[in-house]
């Protein structure tokens, strides 16, 4: 039982770090189009860097939360985030 209690907390915390990360790949790309739209190319080619690294971020939260939802049964499947599997995104 306190495994259990274990991997729901780290999963919460996985989730919410998995939300942060998404929010700031969301804000990238807007900064992304900013920088394009004012004609700034190294601008924009820093910041799809960064949306790089941050989706590498990204699919590594996945695959823990996956193998915590694997390794553990939860009651309800509300408690746990569903998460897209192995969306890419292309950078232009």
């Amino acid at each position: 039982m306190a495994d259990h209690r274990q991997a729901d907390y780290f999963l919460g915390l996985l989730a919410q770090s998995r939300r942060l990360s998404e929010h700031r790949i969301d804000q990238y790309h807007k900064a992304i189009a900013a920088f394009e739209a004012n004609g700034d190319a190294e601008g924009a080619a820093s910041f799809r860097r960064m949306v790089c690294s941050e989706e590498q971020d990204r699919q590594t939260l996945d695959g823990l939360i996956e193998n915590l939802r694997r390794r553990f049964t939860f009651g309800a499947p509300s408690e746990v985030p569903s998460i897209p599997r192995k969306v890419r995104v292309a950078a232009r």
